[in-house]
C-alpha cells in the first residue's frame, strides 16, 4: 500500500518492541526515514537490524529516555525535523491501581502526558513550516 508518505522523517519512541515496534515497521515498510528510540541497548540494535531488513528507508537507533530532558534532546538531535511524530512508553506496572502510590502515578504521566507533550512542543512549530506532519500518541 501506498501511503503517500516515502521519503518523510519519522521519530518513534519506544519502538524496540510492541506498538512502538509496530508502528516503525510499518513505516520502513512506506520508506520513510525511521529514527527509532527505545531505553535497552540490545533491543534497540536488534529492532533497527529487523527495520533495515525491511528495505524501505533509512533507520537510525537512538538509545535514550524519552521522560529525561538529556534522553528527548538526543532523541530530536539524532531526528531535528521529524514529519511523523510517534509518541509511545511503558504504562504504569500492571496490577490494581488502587494499590499505586503517588511516584507510581507522576511515573505514568511523565511518561505517557508530560513527556509527549515536550516532544510535540519540540516539534510542530516545524510540521506547520513544512506544511506536513502527523502526531500519534499511544498509552497504557
Amino acid at each position: 500500500m501506498d501511503l503517500g508518505i516515502a521519503g518523510k522523517a519519522a521519530l518513534v519512541c519506544g519502538g524496540s518492541r510492541g506498538l512502538g515496534f509496530g508502528c516503525a515497521s510499518a513505516l520502513a515498510r512506506e520508506c520513510v526515514n525511521v529514527t527509532l528510540v527505545a531505553r535497552d541497548e540490545g533491543r534497540l540494535q536488534d529492532a533497527a537490524a529487523a527495520l533495515r531488513a525491511l528495505g524501505g528507508g533509512s533507520v537510525q537507533a537512538v538509545c535514550a529516555d524519552v521522560t529525561s530532558v538529556a534522553g528527548r534532546a538526543a532523541m530530536l538531535d539524532a531526528c531535528p525535523a521529524p514529519d511523523i511524530l510517534v509518541n509511545n512508553a511503558g504504562g504504569p506496572p500492571p496490577g490494581d491501581f488502587r494499590s499505586w502510590d503517588r511516584d507510581t502515578w507522576l511515573a505514568a504521566l511523565d511518561a505517557n502526558m508530560l513527556s509527549p507533550i515536550e516532544l510535540i512542543r519540540a516539534t510542530i512549530d516545524g510540521m506547520i513550516a513544512r506544511g506536513y506532519g502527523r502526531i500519534v500518541n499511544i498509552t497504557s
